[in-house]
C-alpha cells in the first residue's frame, strides 16, 4: 500500500501543464474531492468553501459550519432526505463540539503552522502552482498557495490527496442545503413522532431526543426519572 501511495505521489510533484487556477464564472464555492489513506483504510473526503461557511462530507452526511457575529453554527445536512438539523452556537458549546472558527474552516497556512519552503520548485496540481513544505517532526503538505488548500498531505501513516478541484455554485451547495426543510437541535425532543428524526438518533447522528434513550429502530424508551429533556 505505501509504495503504490508513493508512485502517486511522485505522479502529483511531476511537472504539469500550466491552466488557470480555480475558474470563479463556474460558481463562488470551491469544492476540493479527497482521498485519504489511513493505514489500511482509504476513504474519501469532499470541502466546500464559500464566503463564511465551509462544509465537511463524508459518506451520506455533510457537516455545514458557517460563522456571523463571530457566532459559529453547525448545518447539518442528509442529503439523502433532503433534511437538516440545526446547531445554534449555544447548543455546540453545551454539547462540547469546538466552536471556533479556525477548527473547522480547513488548513493553516503551512508558514503559520511551524512548516518551512523545502525548496524553490513549483509543481501545478489542478492546474494551480503548488510549494512543498516540511515541518521538524518530517511531516509534508504540497500547498496550493492560490486556492489557500492542500494538495497534499502526508504525516505519519496518514495522507491526503487531492482528487478534485472545481468552482460550484452556491445555489447548489450552500443555498441548496439551506432550502430544506430544518429542525432546531433544541425542538429534536418535541418531534420525536417524525420518522425521520427518530432514524438519525437511532443512527447516532443526534445525540438526544425527549429523552435521549432510544431503541435501534428509533422507537423511544422510558427515560429514567432523574433524565430531562434540554
Amino acid at each position: 500500500m505505501k509504495k503504490t501511495i508513493g508512485i502517486a505521489l511522485l505522479l502529483v510533484l511531476s511537472p504539469l501543464a500550466q491552466a488557470q487556477c480555480l475558474q470563479p464564472a463556474a460558481g463562488s464555492v470551491i469544492h476540493a474531492r479527497y482521498d485519504v489513506y489511513n493505514g489500511t483504510q482509504r476513504y474519501s473526503v469532499d470541502f466546500y468553501r464559500g464566503d463564511d461557511r465551509v462544509a465537511w462530507q463524508r459518506g451520506d452526511v455533510i457537516s455545514a459550519w458557517s460563522q456571523q457575529d463571530d457566532q459559529v453554527s453547525l448545518l447539518r445536512v442528509f442529503p439523502q432526505y433532503q433534511r437538516t438539523i440545526w446547531y445554534p452556537a449555544g447548543d455546540l458549546r453545551a454539547l462540547g463540539k469546538s466552536s471556533e472558527w479556525g477548527a473547522v474552516t480547513g488548513w493553516p497556512v503551512p508558514q503559520e503552522n511551524g512548516y518551512q519552503r523545502v525548496s524553490d520548485q513549483v509543481a501545478v496540481v489542478q492546474g494551480c502552482e503548488a510549494g512543498e513544505f516540511e515541518n521538524a517532526e518530517g511531516a509534508r503538505v504540497l500547498w496550493l498557495e492560490t486556492a489557500g488548500l492542500p494538495a497534499r498531505i502526508a504525516e505519519n501513516d496518514t495522507v491526503w490527496q487531492l482528487v478534485s478541484l472545481e468552482q460550484v455554485a452556491e445555489s447548489d451547495t450552500f443555498a441548496r442545503w439551506s432550502a430544506w426543510q430544518s429542525t432546531d437541535f433544541a425542538d429534536v425532543g418535541d418531534n420525536e413522532a417524525d420518522p425521520f428524526l427518530r432514524r438519525m438518533i437511532a443512527l447516532g447522528f443526534v445525540e438526544h431526543g425527549a429523552s435521549g434513550f432510544y431503541q435501534a429502530d428509533g422507537t423511544p424508551m422510558q427515560a429514567p426519572a432523574h433524565s430531562h429533556a434540554h
